[in-house]
């Protein structure tokens, strides 16, 4: 019962015990173990690194208390100066540099994790091909008259149809480019019977919510959960005027379309659509690449992309750690997804018929705005193609992602659920996070303790770690805009609120590497907390800092979580957490976890009128 009171009054929002006795509490607090020191994003800019930089960062990283660090290679050209490049990447000498980090932390008793990325944030490079990039679905329509046979080539769709008012956001200008030049493939072409006014009218106000019903609405980094999931939740109601069109009625034209689009076809009496349902790339690259390694980012529902990275990169840097890597080089990481919305792959049809259990093809006019079956069923089916995208990149990339490293020893540590643009995806953020081995979040340092401070996704991370049983809820910790402007005095108050809301794994941002030679305060990024060697308050203040973060760590990550409530977040997609929310009339917030339906339906059953995890965990 001490225990318990005693973890309660901390606050400990944890994953799963480690340490069972009161003893091992009180040599955790005084003697933090290194498995639960905090971590930082070491990032390599443009490659300028030499080994003496790289024992000097380890050597000092490790003296002030931290447990390990996170490999970034990246360009720098985010609101900072210009500055020299170093080796190319995977060349050679930068493959030296990688091998002596390794064995530097190693010898130093540091742990390494490095980005599965190319060269900048996220999964891609020069590797990715067409078809294994980012895409849209796109639709165009022909209407013809029967009885008569129809012989020419169906027309293509624009390049952003269904798209109006989607800005790049964090995509290359090249999103507009010519359909030819966005590899344009079909998906499936199918033809309907119409009567004159099938079709949504543009005044009806369910057409008002189609674009964000079928994840073509934009959004950016500051959308909150309440906007994002809200136009997807208004129901579609059947309204006395609807025609709808039967499911039975539409035929599949796929097989009689040649490859460059020629449809041959008899087409019975009555008037018909000609629908042409396909998808094009999103024109997505990955961010602040190095000089050669620009590429596409891979398909966040595909498998295959996974695969593809894993065999152009991750074989390299396995092979350059040797018997290190799962020894030293101990987890691959990977950054938020900052990459506008991609909404479809090439099996896409095929994996709506593995998650759903129906085929989709008949419901492809929704997408057109024209009802199928009734409003209520066309609304059902958008929710299941929502569903759908998002169980693709759960298990497509974020398990598959994690399958392979554990293959090879190594464990994942993923910002899989924003905060980023990956936030208009139809996605599930607990199911990412739980198929990745660290949960990782993210939250910001703007000089106050405001909402934007924890960025929105702290309660979901650590939700996401205790319904999946994860030990440690990380975050990419104090982002920030303001160069050398924060401390830990003013970063204190921000660390507290984010353990309060559940984070027991601080991963700096940034731990920028850098050469001696190249002076104070060296080489920065344009966004960060600076925390490294060259700060002024290093010598004095690291360690202390550094000490008490460790010590709320140990514990944080050895107790477990009993919470008032267990919130159902719902079945949808998109499916975000909002922030820890206060009830303003007590002055107080209540200890709750977040589940989703994967967990609620197939993990949770009730005893003695208590909610049970298999694992242990208990929610009152």
């Amino acid at each position: 019962m001490k225990k318990t009171m005693m973890l309660a009054i901390l606050g400990l929002l944890l994953g799963q015990p480690t340490m069972a006795a009161s003893d091992d509490l009180a040599g955790a607090f005084v003697s933090p173990p290194d498995s639960a020191k905090p971590s930082g994003w070491w990032f390599w800019f443009y490659n300028l690194m030499d080994k003496e930089g790289i024992t000097r960062d380890l050597t000092e990283f490790k003296a002030k208390g931290m447990g390990s660090a996170q490999i970034i290679c990246a360009a720098n050209d985010y609101g900072a100066r210009p500055m020299p490049s170093g080796p190319a990447y995977l060349s050679p000498e930068w493959r030296e540099l990688y091998r002596h980090a390794l064995h530097e932390a190693d010898r130093l008793g540091l742990r390494i994790g490095i980005t599965l990325c190319s060269a900048g944030w996220d999964m891609g490079g020069p590797w990715i091909t067409k078809e294994n990039g980012c895409r849209w679905f796109l639709q165009s329509q022909l209407m013809v008259t029967g009885p008569r046979h129809f012989s020419a080539t169906l027309p293509l769709p624009g390049n952003r149809d269904g798209y109006d008012g989607a800005n790049a956001g964090n995509i290359p200008s090249y999103i507009d480019l010519p359909l030819e030049q966005l590899d344009y493939r079909d998906s499936a072409i199918i033809a309907f019977p119409e009567p004159e006014d099938l079709v949504l009218p543009a005044t009806d106000e369910r057409r008002a919510s189609l674009q964000a019903k079928s994840n073509r609405k934009d959004s950016g980094i500051g959308g909150r959960p309440a906007e994002i999931m809200g136009a997807t939740l208004v129901p579609w109601s059947n309204k006395p005027q609807d025609r709808p069109l039967r499911a039975d009625q539409v035929v599949d034209l796929t097989k009689r379309v040649t490859p460059d689009g020629k449809l041959e076809w008899a087409v019975p009496p009555g008037r018909w659509t000609i629908l042409r349902t396909g998808h094009r790339l999103t024109g997505a690259t990955i961010r602040m690449p190095t000089k050669g390694f620009e590429g596409l980012e891979v398909d966040r529902f595909s498998a295959a992309a996974v695969d593809r990275q894993f065999e152009n990169l991750a074989k390299i840097l396995l092979e350059e750690a040797g018997p290190l890597a799962g020894k030293t080089l101990t987890h691959f990481t990977e950054d938020s997804f900052e990459a506008g919305f991609p909404n479809w792959t090439a099996g896409m049809l095929e994996k709506f018929k593995e998650y759903r259990g129906y085929d989709p093809l008949p419901y492809l006019p929704v997408f057109a705005g024209h009802l199928v079956g009734s409003a209520e069923i066309s609304d059902r089916f958008l929710h299941d193609y929502r569903k759908t995208a998002a169980d693709c990149m759960a298990d497509g990339h974020y398990q598959r992602f994690t399958e392979l490293a554990n293959r090879h020893g190594l464990k994942t540590e993923v910002e899989a659920a924003g905060p980023s643009w990956s936030a208009t995806i139809c996605s599930d953020a607990l199911k990412n996070l739980g198929r990745c081995d660290v949960p990782m979040g993210e939250f910001w340092a703007d000089g106050t303790v405001t909402e934007r401070d924890q960025n929105y996704v702290g309660k979901q991370t650590a939700s996401a770690a205790h319904i999946y049983g994860r030990q440690q809820a990380a975050a990419e910790a104090f982002t920030a805009f303001g160069h050398w402007q924060n401390g830990p005095w003013s970063l204190k108050p921000i660390a507290d609120r984010a353990f309060c809301e559940g984070i027991n794994r601080f991963v700096f941002h940034t731990t920028s590497g850098s050469r001696p030679q190249d002076g104070k305060p060296g080489y920065e990024y344009g966004a960060g907390s600076h925390f490294n060697p060259n700060v002024t308050w290093w010598e004095q203040a690291a360690g202390p800092w550094l000490g008490y973060v460790n010590r709320c760590q140990a514990l944080l990550q050895s107790g477990l979580f009993v919470a008032d409530v267990l919130y159902y977040n719902g079945d949808g997609a998109p499916n975000m957490v909002d922030v820890k929310h206060v009830d303003p009339a007590l002055g107080k917030g209540y200890d709750y976890d977040v589940c989703n339906a994967e967990v609620l339906l197939t993990r949770l059953s009730v005893k003695a009128g208590r909610l049970v995890l298999p694992d242990g965990m208990s929610y009152r």
